[in-house]
């Protein structure tokens, strides 16, 4: 009886481990899927550049002060590709997705971002040589004709003369962060999560700070109001913060793949958090779109599940 009482307090404990991992996945891809929304707010008080070069210094802050009991030096080639890895994301990805986000929708553009698995996927294949499988391949292109769609044929009425645009910046930004995840491959193996985060946006930072003060004399910080300000602080503390924090935590305890499905929810609470603050509508294309892309990165992120049961039986 003491065994069995052992085991069932084991599972207890199990099952209550899992439940605050989901939770922890649930919250980080509430945080990023809330981001684009509020981009948006940002949006209306500070310029594109002006926003991004505050979200870094603010998230430079916050890292540094995580840095200063795991601070080591690190040699000249591993802080270039931290530059590198830095050029294309945050500070390109950030440019693109801002700038997209004046002209379409926060609902398309996060859909859009959800097939970033699949491009990194199809340049991994091409550019580090990684085989893929057919179910892969089918994933990818799944992915590619649902961003076709949004980006080409988005029918949101609030958007309709220059969604074409601002959907394309944001592919752009997919891009760049597809060349981001290439680059840092080869760093996580060697670098700590917190490393990383800290360098890409301090590096960052410093980037962008040379086109920030050249262009400081035309930001308008009149237009700059409450809502702006408290959705940047919302960007900073948790898109930045809470979620990363959440999501690496959550990596601790489960496999990647495992804690990657989660990631399905991003668009889901960017559509669901876009329509209570902005407003916004999905249109059938934009439906179809979003759910083409959603099925082609499940279906290229798809891993089979080992039973351990069939051994027992």
């Amino acid at each position: 009886m003491a065994l069995d009482s052992n085991s069932t307090d084991d599972t207890k404990n199990e099952n209550s481990s899992l439940l605050i991992v989901y939770i922890a996945l649930l919250l980080a891809a509430f945080f990023w899927g809330s981001s684009f929304p509020a981009t948006k707010i940002v949006l209306r008080g500070f310029s594109p550049i002006a926003y991004v070069f505050l979200r870094f210094v603010g998230a430079s802050l916050i890292f540094g002060v995580l840095m200063l009991r795991r601070y080591r030096p690190l040699g000249k080639r591993v802080h270039l590709k931290l530059v590198l890895m830095a050029f294309f994301q945050p500070t390109i990805y950030f440019l693109f997705e801002s700038a997209g986000l004046q002209y379409t929708s926060a609902s398309s553009a996060s859909m859009i971002i959800a097939a970033l698995p699949g491009i990194v996927a199809l340049l991994a294949g091409f550019l580090l040589k990684e085989r893929l499988s057919l179910r892969q391949w089918a994933g990818v292109l799944l992915s590619i004709v649902g961003v076709i769609i949004l980006a080409g044929f988005d029918d949101n009425p609030t958007y309709a003369e220059s969604s074409l645009l601002g959907n394309s910046l944001v592919l752009m930004a997919v891009l760049a962060a597809s060349m981001y995840m290439i680059v840092a491959r080869h760093l996580s193996s060697n670098l700590s999560a917190v490393e990383i985060t800290f360098y890409q946006v301090f590096y960052g930072m410093l980037l962008l700070a040379p086109v920030f003060l050249f262009r400081m004399s035309s930001v308008e910080w009149n237009r700059v109001d409450a809502p702006s300000i408290g959705a940047l602080v919302f960007l900073i503390l948790g898109a930045t913060l809470v979620a990363f924090l959440a999501y690496n935590f959550a990596l601790t305890r489960v496999d990647a793949s495992k804690a990657a499905v989660f990631l399905n929810g991003v668009p889901v609470a960017s559509v669901f958090v876009s329509w209570v603050l902005l407003g916004e509508r999905l249109g059938i294309l934009q439906l179809l779109g979003g759910l083409i892309v959603i099925s082609g990165v499940t279906l290229t992120n798809w891993r089979r599940r080992t039973i351990a049961r069939r051994r027992i039986m």
